[in-house]
Formats: C-alpha cells, sequence, structure tokens
C-alpha cells in the first residue's frame, strides 16, 4: 500500500478484502459508477488502483443509506430472467 497524507492507493483485492466484499463485487462498482474514476479511482494503463480515504469510505455509506428506499425484485415463477417483478407492496407504498 502507497500512502500520500491521508489517501491509500489499494488494489481492487485489497480494496475488497478491506470492504469485505468480493471482487466481482468492486469491479462491478467501477463499472455502474459507484467509484468514481478520477475521485476514486486512479488508472494507469491497465492497472486500476482505489483511492482509499475516509471522503470515500463516506460517499460509500451515504450511497449505502440510499439503497435502502429503492424497489425490491420478487421471482414469480420457476425461475430466469424474465420472471422479475417489482414488489407490489413497494409500488402501492411509494407510488
Amino acid at each position: 500500500m502507497n500512502t500520500t497524507s491521508d489517501m491509500t492507493l489499494l488494489s481492487i483485492e485489497e480494496f475488497a478484502k478491506l470492504m469485505r466484499i468480493s471482487r466481482s463485487t468492486a469491479y462491478n462498482w467501477l463499472a455502474t459508477g459507484r467509484l468514481e474514476t478520477g475521485r476514486h479511482v486512479l488508472r494507469i494503463g491497465r492497472i486500476v488502483r482505489i483511492v482509499w480515504s475516509k471522503e470515500l469510505f463516506e460517499n460509500l455509506l451515504r450511497q449505502s443509506a440510499t439503497e435502502a428506499h429503492r424497489p425490491t425484485l420478487v421471482r414469480n415463477g420457476k425461475g430466469g430472467r424474465n420472471c422479475c417483478a417489482l414488489d407490489p407492496d413497494y409500488l402501492q407504498v411509494h407510488c
């Protein structure tokens, strides 16, 4: 780990281990923009480093608090991608 003041550069593997998530979840957060390139992510060619700081941790906490209010998907049927739907109770309360 390389430290600059209160920021630390972490590899994807180190970040995933620190957050107790899988590597694929960490890459998913990169792809969906949960981790912002230029702010939380440093890319040099094919090398990706997460800029770990108090700000990143607080940002992830805020995002997780807002995710609690997202609609949930429920399965209807035996499976497959086409068998998911929004929870009707969520729609009645929030819409």
